[in-house]
């Protein structure tokens, strides 16, 4: 506009050069705000991604950007599998994950949970200049917003706005369904910890506690906080109406069975009444934060209000989701527990 400023040439070239060196120095890359708030450059393309947090490689391969996870802590990887036939040697050279590793491996990221931000490894790493994203994993928010991050740092911002946008017109759907019950079961997931002998739950404050609420339950282990510890005096005080059973490395067949054969458990509605069931199992599963949360949400709502969804089809469900997000064939995927429909 005639008011406008004009800046001198004289003046303007100084200006440039110092722009152009500001440019220079930050080089060629993205900037992520991540999950803590913290702003991350990142230089691009990314081509290797080292995690510690063994629940995010697979919202890598969600994706398609499988072959950039270089090496860390993976769990679920017998899915994935079917993806990436490196996958297993990538895991094994995410055991010897320290600062020395990753200073060799030279990745162009690494990508850990939120809780491990004040770890002293994490701020080694940053000194040497190895930028670190915080992701977090608890509710769908959570979800979403690393999907977002992951789709920024590997130029898939498109994919991640399809993957959730199916997401949540999905939820929605889902919420139409249950809107109008008038009874919520009361529901306790369980499952074997190996390594401590006992039976453990989850706190309310856990995304497979937060998914049962939404499938139009209620948890019973809502006070608690965490994963915990628990014995069949404190179920048959709950006395759940349903019992959903979570495969790790134990057989959850053998807890099913245990579950009907031990007089404590069996004084609960759920034992009585026959409603204790596998949740199913791909690798990864179902109602875990991992991609296939979704389909174990329908699954669980189907679970507790058979009526109001005698119509959906979720073995329709999961075929469509495998072929669109993992370009597999169901037939390819064996999935364990109570997937019968």
């Amino acid at each position: 506009t005639d008011n406008a400023e004009v800046i001198p040439m004289g003046k303007l070239f100084p200006i440039l050069f110092i722009f152009t060196l500001f440019i220079v120095s930050l080089g060629f890359g993205v900037t992520v705000t991540d999950s803590l708030g913290r702003i991350v450059h990142i230089e691009e393309p990314v081509k290797r991604v080292i995690t510690n947090y063994g629940l995010l490689p697979p919202f890598i391969y969600l994706l398609g950007e499988g072959d950039k996870f270089h090496a860390g802590m993976f769990l679920g990887k017998e899915f994935y599998r079917l993806l990436d036939e490196e996958v297993q040697k990538k895991v094994l050279k995410g055991r010897s994950l320290n600062i020395e590793f990753v200073k060799k491996e030279n990745p162009q990221v690494v990508i850990s949970a939120y809780w491990q931000a004040n770890q002293r490894d994490v701020k080694q790493l940053e000194a040497l200049g190895i930028p670190v994203v915080f992701v977090k994993l608890e509710s769908v928010e959570d979800i979403n917003n690393t999907i977002r991050i992951l789709g920024k740092i590997f130029g898939k911002e498109e994919k991640a706005e399809e993957i959730i946008n199916y997401y949540s017109k999905s939820l929605s759907d889902l919420k139409d369904y249950v809107k109008g019950i008038s009874t919520k079961p009361s529901v306790l997931i369980v499952f074997y910890d190996g390594k401590t002998h006992s039976y453990r739950t989850f706190g309310g404050d856990m995304f497979q506690s937060k998914l049962v609420e939404l499938a139009g339950g209620i948890c019973a282990s809502r006070d608690l906080r965490g994963k915990k510890t628990i014995n069949a005096e404190q179920v048959a005080r709950w006395d759940p109406d349903v019992i959903l059973i979570i495969q790790y490395r134990s057989s959850a067949q053998k807890v099913k069975k245990f579950i009907f054969a031990d007089p404590l458990w069996k004084r609960t509605e759920a034992a009585r009444e026959g409603r204790v069931y596998i949740v199913p199992n791909d690798g990864e599963n179902w109602i875990d934060p991992c991609p296939k949360w979704i389909l174990g949400l329908f699954w669980c709502a189907k679970i507790l209000h058979p009526e109001i969804l005698q119509d959906l089809d979720l073995k329709k469900m999961a075929e469509e989701f495998y072929e669109r997000f993992f370009n597999l064939d169901l037939e390819r995927v064996k999935i364990m527990g109570d997937f019968t429909f």
